[in-house]
């Protein structure tokens, strides 16, 4: 039997350099490059729009611990104690911002959300309106962030 490290094939001149050839011997100490990654978890957070169209009301939630919880705690902001019934989750983010722009078009209150990186979500949202042709189009839900501490600095 041949000993892996003593084929030809590992002691070929042209594999000193990649550190694949533990027989070579350039006399010099070869340099290796230590690459080290640490992994840092973060929680996810999460946040939800929630709108009711006959009413127009729209609210949202911001860093909530799920899916789940963020859409449920935009829903019961924006019923209101029952008030608006027919709130409905318009838009949700994880790890990173949403906004809402709104304008008439055709006589209908339109609404436009954006869930981006921070600082991005209400030009975006403000950019979808207009480019839809929406007359009067304004920020009617500013910028809110969901992102674990630190994510983002």
């Amino acid at each position: 039997a041949v000993h892996p490290t003593q084929g030809p094939l590992q002691q070929h001149p042209a594999l000193c350099n990649y550190g694949y050839n533990p027989n070579c011997n350039h006399g010099s100490a070869s340099t290796k490059k230590i690459i080290e990654t640490t992994i840092v978890h973060r929680a996810s957070k999460y946040g939800a729009l929630a709108n009711d169209r006959k009413t127009g009301s729209i609210s949202g939630a911001l860093n909530a611990n799920s899916l789940a919880e963020a859409k449920k705690a935009a829903i019961r902001q924006c019923s209101q104690g029952g008030k608006n019934k027919d709130c409905k989750v318009i838009t949700w983010v994880r790890n990173g911002c949403i906004a809402a722009a709104s304008g008439k078009l055709r006589g209908k209150f339109i609404i436009y959300k954006a869930a981006e990186k921070p600082g991005q979500a209400e030009s975006v949202a403000m950019s979808r309106c207009k480019a839809a042709g929406v007359s009067g189009c304004r920020i009617i839900v500013p910028e809110g962030c969901s992102v674990p501490e630190g994510m983002y600095n």
